[in-house]
């Protein structure tokens, strides 16, 4: 008798079975091979383009920050998150719809429509307001992802809006080709809102702004995504040179003025700066009601193009 059968016996396995076997099923079983959790399938919503919601999707979980947004604390501050019913929302949606229609038309007459330029001529008209509240009527629109970004460099107000602190932004992704995007991009509490920082100032912020680079960066967040609106919130005109650096990426413009502070003379320098071809609209910022209080107006003009 071998020494497997001896162990056999000592453990009451009739020999007439295979002994090795026997032994075998003494044993503790191995354990289950891990078994793989099911594939995570995002259903698209109804009229978005499975490609570009997959996309969008992608983008997100690339992001690596998260901002929750207090809508009441940007409601006292004056502004109109998605939703809202004030005086101040209804008159956002009027300057918004037409900007829509340019980036959104069959027959692109303008190059990079979805790119929007917030800017006024002077420091405090206005500029971020309007841009922040484009933004945020923006993103409840269906099938419309924005991306706002602060260009301001020298002087960003959006992170004191949305009660955030950055770092890093747009000049460190154009100034670093090794950074990547999601480093920088911040994603919102509003579903289809995202933001971009202002980032590090440098003194080169004009030459950074109009490098290849930043042109390669502009053309590719305007076209990865056909549903995006990207917002940018420049500086003054009359007040930095980078807003008519930008104002060569974008395709459409937007120029506040501050009622009764804003003078002919600076509107009418500013808007050369520019030229009308990308002139998107002119909105009145802090005009009088018919009762005497200050709130925010707004009178479009539309320049064919």
């Amino acid at each position: 008798m071998d020494l497997i059968e001896r162990a056999g016996q000592k453990l009451g396995i009739p020999t007439r079975k295979s002994l090795v076997e026997k032994v075998a099923e003494r044993a503790e079983p191995a354990p289950a091979a891990p078994v793989a959790p099911p594939p995570v399938v995002e259903v698209p919503r109804a009229g978005l383009p499975r490609q570009a919601e997959a996309e969008a999707a992608a983008d997100k979980r690339r992001s690596r920050q998260f901002l929750e947004i207090d809508m009441e604390r940007l409601r006292e501050m004056g502004f109109a998150p998605p939703g809202d019913q004030s005086i101040v929302a209804e008159e956002i949606r009027l300057i918004k719809r037409p900007l829509l229609t340019n980036a959104f038309a069959a027959s692109k007459r303008v190059e990079n429509a979805n790119l929007i330029m917030v800017t006024s001529a002077g420091p405090s008209e206005g500029k971020t307001f309007v841009a922040a509240n484009l933004a945020l009527s923006m993103a409840s629109e269906h099938d419309v992802h924005v991306l706002l970004i602060d260009a301001d460099v020298a002087k960003p107000s959006v992170p004191r809006i949305f009660d955030f602190k950055a770092e890093i932004g747009l000049l460190d992704v154009v100034e670093d080709p090794s950074l990547d995007l999601a480093d920088v991009l911040i994603r919102t509490s509003i579903e289809d809102l995202s933001i971009m920082p202002a980032g590090r100032y440098s003194t080169l912020s004009n030459e950074l702004l109009a490098s290849a680079r930043m042109v390669s960066f502009v053309n590719d967040i305007a076209r990865r995504y056909n549903d995006r609106i990207v917002i940018f919130d420049s500086p003054p005109l009359l007040a930095r040179t980078e807003p008519s650096v930008l104002a060569r990426h974008v395709g459409q413009i937007v120029f506040v003025v501050q009622a009764e502070k804003t003078s002919r003379a600076a509107m009418n320098e500013a808007l050369s700066l520019l030229g009308k071809d990308k002139l998107g609209g002119v909105v009145l910022n802090r005009t009088h009601s018919l009762y005497g209080s200050e709130r925010f107006g707004q009178y479009y003009r539309y320049y064919n193009r």
